[in-house]
């Protein structure tokens, strides 16, 4: 339901605020609710759910001509917005980066499997040095396409997202549904099958270190598939979710921060750029003066829940 809210906020963006405006964007929203709840009680999934209603609903500029409102796009707001060229350009990122992370990542657990074949052959010199081998390329392909990820998400950085990428993203969303849920179940099915071959080696004959192998060989796989068709995912549902590209989730840029907080904008980026190295300075000599280093750890749980009741009373007020 979120992905509704946001796209809708989306949609109104542009759009001058008044009460004729703010009506009709209510009215809009209750009927994208409950047409997206008669979906879902078709026996629709949430995203298949999402994406039809997007899909069926997708302009309000016929909305906003009955109410001879017209949409305001100021240029300075919205010449460097992610188009559909770009979102597609992002997502051809996405999935090389998704599969170059799973590769890499199954790479690292498939070099236990090569250590441990060795070792049931009796050539454990010769198995640490392919383990390493092969940890090396896993971590190479590691950092290599995260670094190329890295710098694609920098260039949408705090940029707006156009109302047809939005569009488009959510109807890939709903597309790729069916091929997530077969990843996910072929991932988590080779997850749990990897202990058969473990357990096998008592009634088959071949040695444990032999069952272990293909335990982490198995492992290899079934993580490559769940981590490759989540990345993927994620990379629709960012756009489709999103009025701004946001980066650090923890770091928004200046657009997106007074998207989400208004005039608030400015106290909220000053409290996160001064409020942790405050609170890491009082931990710090609360600990030195009173030797509360058993304890004094406590003050980042509540820091950490102050931040969040701050940062909701602020969204709350916007």
């Amino acid at each position: 339901m979120k992905t509704i809210h946001d796209y809708l906020d989306s949609l109104f963006l542009s759009v001058p605020i008044t009460p004729e405006t703010k009506r009709a964007k209510e009215d809009l929203l209750a009927i994208m609710e409950d047409h997206y709840l008669e979906l879902i009680h078709q026996g629709k999934s949430e995203h298949e759910a999402i994406g039809a209603v997007i899909s069926e609903f997708g302009s309000v500029d016929e909305l906003l001509q009955e109410l001879n409102v017209s949409k305001e796009e100021p240029i300075d707001d919205w010449s460097d917005a992610i188009t559909e060229d770009d979102a597609f350009d992002y997502w051809g990122t996405v999935r090389h980066f998704a599969f170059s992370l799973s590769l890499g990542i199954g790479f690292c657990i498939a070099a236990f499997a090569a250590l441990m074949l060795f070792v049931s052959f009796y050539a454990e010199l010769f198995g640490v040095m392919v383990m390493i081998l092969f940890i090396a390329i896993g971590v190479g392909f590691i950092i290599s396409s995260s670094l190329h990820f890295s710098g694609a998400r920098k260039q949408l950085d705090d940029r707006p997202i156009k109302r047809d990428a939005k569009r488009e993203a959510a109807q890939q969303l709903a597309n790729y549904e069916k091929s997530f849920r077969i990843g996910l179940v072929l991932g988590i099915g080779a997850c749990i099958f990897s202990i058969a071959p473990v357990l096998l080696s008592e009634l088959i004959y071949y040695s444990v270190e032999f069952g272990i192998a293909l335990f982490f060989l198995t492992v290899a796989v079934g993580v490559f598939f769940i981590i490759y068709v989540s990345i993927i995912r994620a990379g629709f549902a960012k756009l489709a979710s999103e009025t701004y590209f946001i980066r650090d989730e923890d770091h928004p840029g200046d657009r997106a921060t007074r998207h989400k907080y208004g005039e608030s904008a400015g106290r909220v980026t000053f409290f996160r750029t001064v409020y942790w190295p405050v609170i890491l300075v009082v931990y710090m000599l609360w600990s030195f003066m009173f030797h509360a280093w058993a304890y004094s750890w406590v003050i980042f749980v509540i820091g950490g829940v102050l931040e969040d009741y701050f940062i909701g009373q602020t969204k709350a007020k916007k």
